[in-house]
């Protein structure tokens, strides 16, 4: 056990009370939601104190208290809103040699299997049209639209794709037919299929607003003779006007988990619209995948029962903007969930995928600063600061996810990809924190944080992803069981972390 002790100088300040904490908390939640101003993404942690739903993006960006963060400009998240309410203090000097130590009595490994369990559907948590219909499907206000189109890890790698896939047509980009699915209200890709000299696009938008949306934007820029807009789902469109098969589809209809927005089942059917389905050069993206890693995040260490009860989420993630330090990784990712549209068939409808993980000691040092930081820049007082990054930079809250998208795809087993064409919504392959207008999906594993990791511990984890092939309008399903060993230790029920459980 290493003592806690502050650099010279620096007179120690009490640590608040349980009760002072309980007190303040309650308060800033009752003025949480009498206070929001403007929501400009989805609902979160917080939702299930709010009188009515929020509305949903994939950047989970919100507009709180106008609190701008100095440093890029962009707004605060309640999270920082959050820890704020436990007081106010200066930003401590430099207390890296108090963080880096080894574990202390308080955080002693743990003894035994801990389990971590969580199971969701795409919906939950998001905005979905036929709220009345127990089929839903993932639907976007105009905020999710306009951050997906400013997205410049996105929108600017498809634009150089479709130029690409064009650029390879035979007799040129305009003998090209080219189908944009879910085109959105602005049209953003039909549009640069269109301005890169395609001879025919059609754009499909299940959505009458946005459709109505589209034509407007494509009549403006003058491609109405070129770009069809066909509206409704493309599943219960019977075929392509005049015949017509396209070169190739331009299909960005891919989630935070990447499944998620009904990618599998609208790819496959979309198979009967194109010349050469089975070739990959008629997919943009040609492959997305997600993928997982143990996470350590402030606020389920920060906040617990009675007050703040993590049950009440049900059975919805907690969804981040990739950029928040709020949320860290405990080890290497893995590939969990990987979807080549050229190879789905219908029987392409379950996936099951067993991954050991192995916590690192260097995220667990890495990440204690990091935490420490959040903790500080949401006023908690030093001493404070200091123990709670210590301990939460040693639990597990739940398996992380995200996705990537390789739109330029060989096949080839040692993955030749062509990396000016591929869009990380996290750092690859370390999963680093960095822009996009995607999310990082936490689903909680357990009521309170699995405290005391250290380097070494095994986390096994058991996915099953349940991603329908035939109606887009039946969510996909997802279960993700976890059991936390400590160092070395495995279940007698265990063999290299299989999961066994239901």
């Amino acid at each position: 056990t290493v003592p806690l002790t502050y650099p010279q100088g620096h007179e120690m300040i009490p640590t608040p009370t349980l009760h002072s904490i309980k007190r303040a908390m309650l308060s800033f939640l009752l003025f949480f939601v009498a206070q929001i101003a403007v929501i400009e993404g989805r609902r979160d942690i917080f939702s299930f104190i709010s009188p009515s739903p929020m509305e949903t993006t994939r950047d989970g960006a919100v507009k709180l208290f106008a609190m701008h963060d100095d440093n890029d400009g962009y707004e605060k998240s309640r999270r920082s809103a959050l820890l704020s309410c436990l007081g106010i203090c200066t930003i401590s000097p430099n207390l890296t040699p108090l963080l880096i130590r080894p574990a202390s009595a308080s955080d002693a490994p743990i003894q035994g299997m801990v389990p971590l369990q969580s199971n969701w559907i795409s919906v939950s948590g998001l905005r979905s049209d036929l709220a009345s219909s127990p089929s839903k499907f993932v639907s976007f206000d105009s905020s999710a639209y306009l951050a997906m189109k400013n997205d410049v890890t996105r929108t600017p790698v498809f634009d150089r794709a479709i130029k690409d896939r064009l650029a390879k047509i035979q007799g040129g980009p305009g003998n090209a037919i080219v189908l944009d699915l879910g085109t959105g209200p602005y049209a953003i890709f039909a549009i640069s299929a269109a301005a890169a000299g395609a001879g025919k696009v059609y754009a499909i938008e299940a959505n009458s607003e946005a459709a109505a949306s589209a034509r407007e934007a494509i009549a403006k820029l003058g491609y109405g003779s070129v770009i069809t807009v066909l509206e409704g789902f493309s599943t219960a469109i019977e075929a392509l006007p005049n015949g017509d098969l396209a070169d190739f589809v331009v299909a960005e209809i891919i989630g935070s988990v990447a499944s998620e927005e009904g990618c599998v089942a609208t790819a496959v059917d979309a198979r009967r619209f194109l010349k050469r389905p089975e070739d990959g050069a008629s997919w943009i993206p040609e492959r997305v995948q997600t993928y997982a890693a143990p996470a350590s995040y402030t606020l389920h260490n920060l906040f617990g029962p009675p007050e703040f009860d993590w049950k009440k989420l049900g059975n919805e993630p907690v969804r981040f903007n990739c950029r928040d330090e709020g949320l860290q990784l405990l080890a290497e990712p893995a590939l969990v969930e990987d979807i080549i549209f050229s190879q789905l068939t219908k029987n392409s409808d379950v996936l099951k995928k067993e991954v050991k993980f192995v916590v690192d000691d260097n995220r667990i040092q890495q990440n204690t600063l990091k935490f420490y930081k959040e903790y500080t820049n949401g006023n908690i007082k030093k001493p404070e600061a200091v123990e709670r990054a210590q301990s939460t930079a040693r639990t597990v809250s739940g398996i992380a996810l995200w996705p990537r998208l390789l739109l330029s795809y060989s096949g080839s087993a040692k993955e030749d990809e062509d990396s000016s064409l591929i869009v990380d919504s996290r750092g690859y392959p370390d999963g680093g924190h960095r822009k996009s207008h995607w999310q990082t999906v936490l689903p909680i594993g357990s009521e309170r944080p699995v405290p005391g990791l250290v380097g070494g511990d095994v986390i096994n984890v058991s996915f099953e992803f349940k991603t329908p092939t035939e109606k887009v309008d039946v969510p996909p399903q997802y279960k993700v069981n976890g059991r936390v060993y400590p160092t070395g230790g495995l279940g007698d029920d265990d063999e290299i972390g299989l999961y066994k459980g239901p």
